[in-house]
């Protein structure tokens, strides 16, 4: 199993990277919400089917079961916050991508971030107290930013087909749908939906959903004693066979191969 980070704590972008890339890289969602501080680099993140670079001081906050990938380039550094879902902490309900030019803003941010690590390695009693405690005074810094919202990178209309998108395929993304049911349900033309989300993201849907389809598959495999034939009824696929051939066209393994080679990585 994944020695996941809890779910109230803070793990730097550096560890993070140790990781196998998948996990962060590839489509995605998590169970808690997350806020990603970027001290130094650039890159690029996808929230919602849509993709935007990002640079030193930026923040970008990712509600829980909200798709996203991020790129961890070697040179980039920062810290990823894990909050708990639920509304204890009163969290934004959308994702944000915020630019914070402000150095006392900056200077608050990370503040918060390193008392929380502190906790986490003092272990001392009450620590998950204090560390809900930091995480209002961080969802009041929130707020605060969203209000001021200097630096905010606003969504573009024309790409809402493509959140609206990636929404509906995190709901629907073991259900075997292909493209055009998709698009059925947008009310679009699949060749309308994929154009608007190579224009949001650099790809098109097929390309984003078999990304998305194929992370659970690898979650799966490695997390879990699931059988293969399992994962692909879970994933809404036909038959094991041809979940076979998309896994390894789409790893350069078959299913138990990779299985195999994550669980010796481990040891």
């Amino acid at each position: 199993m994944i020695d996941s980070p809890p779910l109230s704590g803070v793990l730097s972008l550096g560890k993070l990277r140790m990781r196998e890339p998948w996990r962060i890289e590839m489509l995605h969602s998590r169970p808690e919400h997350r806020l990603y501080w970027i001290t130094r680099g650039q890159g690029r993140v996808t929230v919602n089917g849509i993709t935007r670079g990002f640079g030193p001081n930026t923040a970008v906050f990712v509600p829980t079961s909200v798709q996203m990938a991020l790129e961890l380039p070697s040179q980039m550094q920062g810290l990823e916050l894990c909050l708990p879902a639920g509304d204890a902490l009163a969290l934004p309900g959308h994702p944000f991508h915020l630019r914070i030019p402000h150095i006392e803003a900056q200077a608050s941010l990370t503040s918060h971030l390193e008392r929380i690590e502190r906790e986490q390695a003092a272990r001392a009693p009450a620590m998950e107290r204090a560390v809900m405690a930091y995480g209002l005074l961080i969802s009041a810094w929130m707020e605060r930013e969203l209000t001021r919202a200097e630096g905010t990178v606003l969504r573009d209309r024309a790409h809402r087909l493509a959140e609206v998108f990636a929404t509906l395929m995190e709901a629907r993304f073991r259900s075997g749908w292909g493209v055009a049911d998709y698009a059925r349900a947008l009310a679009v033309t699949p060749t309308h939906l994929s154009r608007i989300c190579k224009e949001a993201t650099g790809r098109p849907a097929h390309a984003l959903l078999s990304e998305r389809i194929m992370h659970e598959a690898r979650r799966l495999l490695r997390d879990t004693d699931m059988p293969a034939r399992e994962v692909a009824e879970h994933l809404g696929f036909s038959s094991a066979a041809y979940f076979t051939r998309a896994f390894q066209q789409a790893t350069g393994r078959t299913p138990s191969a990779f299985r195999t080679v994550q669980t010796r990585a481990e040891r």
